[in-house]
């Protein structure tokens, strides 16, 4: 049954025949909407070909309309020369649209033509030539241009995949016909376009050819302007990040590499199609240039908020530059030069969202300011505390190449003389390896190695209290040694101040982060070493009660000498009653204690302290003994807490020591 001549299917084989005229669509590509269209009336194919010839002529011109009505004839005859259609039934038709077209031909030239018409099968076995030559020179009587063949046999799904470009950008032309030519074209449609363009195209010079085709329906005559339409065009979601082995595989050549047109199977249409503008031309320079602008629309969608789709468009620099398409300088210049444009306000909103650190990371990590070896040696120069808190924040984002990285510079060696910024630059390194944890299967032994080291009380006091935050957090006897060797170093100290490396004040506030390290190591010897501490009662030591607190959220119940010691301290410590009356002994210190024990699940410590809530219940020891007595039950089940690794937070940036404190940051 033959279509209504209205029906969708002879609308599309009349619009694929106006696109063939117009040196679109290839005659292969047209066999099927002709082998439709010679089933109706001549009559359907002669408005077709008057309604084109009246939108190619320019009255006053050089050209007549004859000659375009010759050319239109000449391609319609191919399809029969060709053989890409029933003979028979071709041949009547086409003598019948001969007549046809003489009428629509002005009365001056149907003599022209008429001579024209029976010449057509003198071009038998060749293809017309474009109709651009045409227009550039005059076809006289007897003349036949003469195209070259044009490559190798289509396959189907090249065929389809022409076709569909040809009706964008028939589409993407009706739209400027009937809208306001001011008015910018759809970006979903000129990405399609695009994409198609990419997908047809058999050769870098045919791709051209497709763009220029783009270039006079509406698409913006400048790279970047493309490399933007399709950037607008990609998924928003989260590209997975690329394995190893895919990237040696791209590097080699062997899925896309270097020698091959070919966009990877992975690619989305839009990526595609980038991948062929930045790849094909042959001119080093023109590569290097379309390199340049794909970089640069990335960070543009960067800026307005598209992470994934700047991440997409960096994996596929990546992939050119593995290619080896793009010279190594360019590379170079650009992955030194680009990130200037990059928004830092919009980098620090996604440096503070955990679930956007893995796509972050990827944007970094291709400049090179931004690589962990970049903002390092920006940290090292950077004088303001925001700058180098942003700057921290990045470098936790890079994960274990930071890590990498810092302990490289750790095995630098340094003295007492080095200048300030060094020694912040040493504590800021530190921080970062505390704040990155080790690789599962990664020895502790250099983490303990940079952490001693610097955990020296000749070296600045920040650092290292930096370096005692990381020797509490590496549960290594290393680790341990060095914090009871600075224990007993900073007691010395404090009892014996000639010649202190540090003053009064200074050196209790390490010693509280020492001893605050040493109670959250866990082991019998480290809280051994607390409570001996606590219990000497030294005033030139500060509050050594106080730091007993520590002990708080650990179960003591496996070293019965230990509890035995708190208890006693605690007994003596508390308040009595002599003759109905309470004498207080010294209820802060018994507070400390009883924190201290607060979660020691012990009969001898659950009996002290119902002793304490029942005999003082209006009291503040009796109050924190009826506290600690209802969490007891929960704190055999309570595991050990690492210690507070955050304090380098505050510490980088310059905070004072009270303030810290006070803020619970510090001790």
């Amino acid at each position: 049954m033959i279509p209504d001549p209205s029906s969708p299917q002879v609308r599309e084989a009349a619009e694929e025949l106006q696109l063939y005229l117009s040196d679109i669509l290839p005659p292969l590509v047209v066999a099927d909407a002709f082998k439709l269209l010679i089933k109706y009336p001549p009559s359907l194919v002669a408005s077709r070909l008057r309604e084109w010839t009246s939108s190619q002529y320019r009255p006053g011109g050089e050209i007549n309309l004859s000659d375009y009505i010759t050319y239109a004839m000449r391609k319609v005859n191919v399809m029969g020369e060709f053989r890409l259609v029933p003979l028979e039934p071709f041949d009547a038709f086409l003598e019948a649209l001969k007549g046809l077209v003489l009428d629509f031909c002005p009365v001056e030239e149907r003599e022209t033509l008429r001579e024209n018409l029976t010449r057509l099968s003198e071009t038998s076995g060749t293809l017309t030539g474009s109709v651009d030559s045409l227009i550039r020179r005059k076809s006289g009587p007897g003349e036949t241009p003469v195209a070259a063949a044009g490559g190798p046999p289509l396959s189907a799904e090249e065929v389809r995949g022409l076709r569909r470009f040809s009706l964008l950008l028939l589409r993407i032309a009706r739209e400027m016909s009937a809208d306001d030519p001011a008015e910018p074209r759809a970006p979903g449609v000129l990405a399609h376009a695009l994409a198609a363009a990419a997908r047809t195209s058999r050769s870098p010079e045919e791709f051209e050819q497709n763009l220029e085709k783009l270039r006079e329906v509406g698409l913006g005559g400048e790279t970047a302007d493309m490399f933007r339409t399709l950037g607008n065009n990609l998924p928003g979601w989260i590209p997975p990040e690329p394995r190893p082995e895919a990237a040696s595989a791209g590097a080699g050549g062997e899925a896309g590499g270097a020698g091959t047109d070919a966009p990877a199977p992975s690619e989305s249409g839009p990526v595609a199609a980038m991948h062929r503008i930045v790849a094909q031309p042959e001119d080093p320079g023109e590569v290097a240039r379309r390199f340049n602008a794909m970089v640069k629309s990335a960070l543009e969608q960067f800026n307005a908020g598209a992470l994934p789709q700047a991440v997409t468009v960096l994996a596929l620099a990546e992939r050119i530059v593995a290619e080896k398409r793009v010279d190594a300088a360019t590379v170079e210049a650009v992955k030194h030069m680009g990130d200037e444009a990059i928004d830092f306000d919009r980098v620090r909103k996604y440096a503070e969202v955990q679930r956007f650190h893995g796509m972050l990371r990827r944007v970094l990590a291709f400049f090179t300011a931004t690589s962990p070896k970049g903002l390092l040696a920006e940290l090292l120069r950077e004088p303001k505390r925001e700058r180098r808190r942003l700057i921290l924040q990045l470098l936790e984002v890079h994960g274990t190449p930071t890590r990498e990285e810092a302990l490289e510079r750790l095995r630098s060696p340094f003295g007492q003389g080095e200048g300030d910024e060094k020694w912040y630059f040493r504590r800021n390194l530190l921080y970062l390896l505390r704040r990155i944890p080790p690789a599962r299967d990664d020895s502790l032994e250099e983490d303990v190695d940079r952490a001693v080291r610097h955990a020296v009380v000749r070296f600045p006091a920040s650092l290292v209290k930096e370096a005692v935050a990381n020797l509490g957090q590496l549960k290594h006897e290393r680790a341990e040694s060095a914090l009871l060797s600075l224990l007993e170093t900073l007691e010395r100290m404090l009892i014996r101040p000639a010649g202190a490396a540090y003053d009064p004040r200074e050196a209790r506030l390490l010693l509280d982060r020492v001893v605050a390290a040493l109670a959250r190591f866990g082991t019998t010897g480290a809280r051994r070493a607390v409570v001996d501490h606590g219990l000497r009662k030294k005033s030139e030591l500060g509050d050594t009660m106080a730091r007993l607190s520590e002990l708080s959220g650990q179960d003591l119940s496996e070293d019965s000498e230990l509890v035995e010691r708190l208890l006693a301290a605690l007994k003596s410590n508390a308040p009595r009653k002599v003759l109905g009356m309470v004498l207080h002994s010294n209820d802060q210190n018994a507070r400390h204690l009883v924190e201290a024990l607060s979660t020691t699940p012990s009969p001898a410590v659950q009996e002290a302290l119902e002793d304490l809530a029942r005999r003082f219940p209006e009291l503040e020891i009796g109050k924190a003994a009826s506290s600690a007595l209802a969490s007891l039950e929960e704190a055999a089940h309570v595991p050990d807490v690492a210690a507070d690794t955050r304090s380098g937070e505050h510490e980088n940036l310059g905070l004072p020591a009270e303030m810290q404190k006070q803020s619970g940051t510090g001790r």
